[in-house]
């Protein structure tokens, strides 16, 4: 039987390995039958084993033949370098370590979010909608949301494929590939976008057994967030809304007692008319014996009736127009631009970002300041700014600094203050200019630098301080980083130099030390 065989041998072992490699090969595609795949292995060993019965003296003779020898070391070694890179693998995916080595730490998560990480007090989970077809930006989003796992064991993530999994996504109202929720028990929180600014805030509002209500004054020609005219503050508005705000007006002669039990902050947006006595106590007392949050914006020219209010804050409002030729937007001296901020926490993350302010009444402390009262000045003009008092000489447009008459700069035109000595204490904003942040305003996004459209800081003021006027610190906002490039540009030699030496220099000595070596081994 055994010389029968001996004749269709080498054929047995060709069909047997064929089928091995046709396993592999289908295991690499997935998604196949585990049956098939025992299948083929089976038969592929039977019909070698047939060989090898065949033939044993061609197989011992390879087994110990000098080739094998230095065969089985390669596949020795082979294995030892593929166990060894399995088991970093296993190593990476059981403990995460990472180090950033871009000049602007574009892959670390920034102090804001760590903290927010940190804080968490019940376990947060990302739900991940991404279909394998259509997210290019699947593998970039994995890895911020592993930076963010790798921070607390109380924040988690997992990736789901909507196409295969409709029924999920349709429970929690997914519309679009690359949705991410944030779930938290019973509360989610839906973000489309992947930054880390999205992200994170996405976490802080799902994390939030309540919504932040913003009130916003009517009544006094104040700009209405309603109004979607160039004037109006509507496009804020829904940039609030999707930060988990609620938003909505409040008519402060309506009211006869207190403000309403679900305020988190208010809102006095550039009056155009005086405030009546009755109102600027209901505005006093929530900020006196309510610990209340309130910012107001006040625009040259205009009598609020709020100035003596102010001024007990320790906040004095000045009767001028703010010029600053020094630093003006497009050459623009009563559009002051600010690239240096104060030390406060509504500005820690605003240096370098560029805001500006068109038309603006400048402000000034109280001598003395008031004795329980923190004041931070905000907004600071350069030296070469002062206060125009000479309105007519602005309609002239003939407006220069007067000394004796003028103010002269630097200037400041937004304060914070807050309240000491109590675990929630009161907090007033200041602004000398209430049109930096109307849809006119924000959708226009000027440059210094020739009207080219630009990322201000107008909004991320904004922001800032009504989340630290709502408590909300934790959603201040995260500026975007810009990717750090470094261009290498070549000279038509050096261009030539690298092509042949990795197309011809590296791959023929590699071909020579090669041919050297079988030469000595021979």
């Amino acid at each position: 039987m055994r010389e029968r065989l001996q004749a269709w041998a080498t054929y047995f072992a060709a069909v047997g390995m064929a089928l091995w490699a046709a396993a592999g090969i289908l295991f690499l595609l997935g998604n196949q039958p585990r049956e098939r795949l025992i299948a083929l292995l089976a038969v592929g060993v039977i019909l070698f084993a047939i060989y090898i019965f065949a033939r044993p003296s061609e197989v011992r003779a390879a087994v110990t033949s000098r080739g094998a020898r230095y065969g089985s070391n390669a596949l020795v070694m082979s294995i030892a370098f593929v166990g060894i890179i399995a088991l970093l693998n296993f190593m990476g995916s059981r403990y995460h370590a990472t180090e950033d080595l871009t000049a602007n730490k574009t892959n670390t998560l920034s102090p804001l979010t760590v903290q927010v990480l940190k804080n968490l007090k019940e376990p947060v989970q990302a739900l991940a909608f991404f279909t394998n077809s259509g997210s290019n930006n699947r593998q970039d989003v994995e890895n911020t949301l592993r930076e963010y796992a790798a921070q607390t064991d109380k924040f988690t993530y997992r990736f789901i494929d909507p196409e295969a999994e409709p029924q999920v996504a349709n429970d929690y109202k997914v519309q679009f590939d690359g949705t991410i929720v944030m779930v938290r028990g019973t509360r989610r929180q839906n973000v489309t976008a992947t930054d880390e600014q999205s992200l994170t805030n996405a976490i802080v509002q799902v994390s939030q057994d309540t919504q932040p209500t913003i009130y916003f004054t009517t009544g006094h020609g104040e700009h209405s967030p309603d109004d979607s005219g160039q004037n109006g503050y509507s496009a804020f508005k829904s940039a609030l809304e999707q930060e988990n705000y609620k938003v909505a007006t409040l008519n402060l002669a309506t009211i006869t007692n207190t403000l309403p039990s679900d305020i988190s902050a208010l809102v006095i947006a550039g009056p155009r008319q005086a405030f009546d006595p009755s109102e600027v106590k209901l505005v006093q007392d929530y900020l006196n014996t309510k610990n209340g949050r309130v910012l107001v914006m006040l625009d040259p020219q205009t009598n609020t009736g709020l100035d003596d209010m102010l001024k007990t804050w320790g906040v004095i409002v000045q009767n001028d127009v703010v010029f600053d030729p020094k630093l003006g937007l497009s050459g623009q001296p009563q559009v002051p631009v600010f690239v240096n901020y104060g030390s406060h926490t509504i500005t820690q993350d605003l240096t370098g970002i560029a805001s500006f302010f068109p038309g603006a009444r400048s402000l000034a402390e109280t001598s003395p300041a008031p004795t329980n009262k923190t004041i931070t000045a905000l907004l600071t003009t350069s030296d070469a700014s002062w206060g125009e008092t000479d309105f007519a000489s602005i309609q002239n447009q003939t407006a220069q600094y007067n000394q004796g008459t003028d103010i002269k700069g630097p200037l400041n035109i937004a304060y914070a203050v807050e309240t000491t000595g109590s675990n929630k204490p009161a907090r007033l904003v200041v602004v000398g200019n209430s049109s930096f942040i109307s849809n006119g305003v924000v959708n226009t996004r000027l440059s210094a630098a020739g009207g080219q459209p630009v990322n201000t800081g107008n909004g991320q003021f904004m922001f800032n301080s009504l989340n630290w006027l709502a408590g909300q610190e934790n959603l201040i906002a995260i500026p975007a980083k810009s990717p750090d490039q470094h261009p290498i540009f070549l000279t038509g030699e050096q261009t030539s130099f690298v092509f042949w030496s990795t197309f011809l220099m590296i791959p023929g000595a590699i071909l020579v030390l090669g041919g050297l070596v079988w030469w000595r081994r021979r």
